[in-house]
């Protein structure tokens, strides 16, 4: 497929389609394993945020996906997929169905779902591996995840949470507030503070805490943004961590993805006022060109596929801050993800 053909001319674009269009000529009619599920979604978000029309076997397969393979929080005897991916598989449903290429309703009530299976039904707090609560940004996949996963339900099949009686995702969120520090906005998943001490000194060995952190937080407030639950808690001390780590250039690490759209995001949705100064705005355009000039080049194959959604996404973020209803450097309309998909 000539994805180049299906887009506005646009130079700066094409290293991007070539590759987009590589990764899709791979794609499973029938995806079975965890990779080839993600895969799929990631040509989905990615053709969204390059402005580009959904195609109607990608939509066919996603069906095949939410019917055939089990979910979090559904019913069944194989091992289901995990949470986050359950989110990203339920926002890529949530962008074909505004595309009018499958009815998200009719798809997740075939599904027999379980709340408790999410969340623990007393305190309405997301269920997560204990193992992992010192570890915030691994931890935050399921914080976060279960609540993107209850709204996409709600949104799509409020007839199925109604007659299951589960909550809103308000209320969800609400007793989520109670895992943010009130003093830096953070998660705080964890009871000991010296074995947190102890593991972000492992950590940091391969990664910035730092980062870990705001990249953490940002999964649950993903879905209070797409709810509308603005301020954050703590979000004046949550901005100046995320703007710190924003400063680095060119990307947060070797290459831009996910983690990068985590720090713009949050940013962007703490701004005090909800503006930004011009120094900020200038990092943004900055921020974008790093991006489309890493793109040139650096989209070989061992820049892995699940990366290009969330620097696509970043670029539009940057836009955003920017004040511009235009990603120029796309070419297209601004996307704001979040409130397209909730969750990424």
């Amino acid at each position: 497929m000539n994805l180049q053909r299906r887009i506005e001319r646009n130079p700066a674009t094409e290293p991007i389609l070539d590759y987009l269009s590589r990764h899709a000529a791979r794609l499973s009619a029938a995806p079975k394993t965890s990779d080839e599920v993600m895969a799929l979604a990631d040509v989905i978000y990615s053709r969204h945020l390059l402005g580009l029309p959904q195609e109607p076997t990608e939509a066919a397969a996603l069906q095949s996906v939410v019917k055939t393979i089990r979910l979090a929080g559904t019913v069944g005897e194989e091992k289901p997929l995990l949470v986050h991916l359950t989110a990203y598989v339920l926002g890529a449903c949530n962008l074909l169905h505004a595309a009018g290429l499958l009815d998200a309703g009719e798809v997740l009530r075939a599904r027999k779902w379980n709340f408790e299976l999410l969340f623990d039904p007393k305190t309405l707090l997301p269920r997560w591996p204990a193992h992992f609560s010192h570890h915030s940004w691994r931890v935050s996949h399921w914080v976060g995840g279960a609540p993107s996963i209850l709204r996409s339900l709600w949104v799509q099949s409020p007839e199925t949470c109604k007659s299951l009686g589960w909550p809103q995702t308000a209320e969800v969120l609400t007793a989520c507030d109670r895992l943010v520090d009130e003093r830096t906005g953070l998660l705080r998943c964890y009871r000991s503070d010296l074995v947190q001490f102890a593991f972000r000194q492992l950590y940091r060995l391969r990664h910035d805490p730092a980062a870990g952190d705001v990249g953490g937080i940002v999964h649950l407030h993903w879905v209070n943004y797409a709810e509308g639950r603005l301020p954050y808690k703590a979000a004046a001390e949550l901005h100046k961590r995320a703007l710190a780590v924003m400063a680095r250039t060119p990307f947060i690490e070797a290459t831009p993805y996910c983690l990068d759209f985590d720090i713009v995001q949050i940013v962007r949705t703490t701004l005090p006022g909800g503006k930004a100064d011009a120094a900020l705005k200038q990092r943004a355009t900055r921020y974008a060109a790093d991006i489309m000039a890493f793109y040139k080049n650096g989209l070989t194959e061992s820049y892995g596929l699940h990366r290009l959604p969330g620097a696509l996404a970043t670029i539009h973020e940057c836009a955003l801050i920017n004040g511009r209803s235009e990603a120029s450097e796309l070419g297209i309309p601004v996307v704001d993800i979040m409130k397209d998909a909730y969750w990424i």
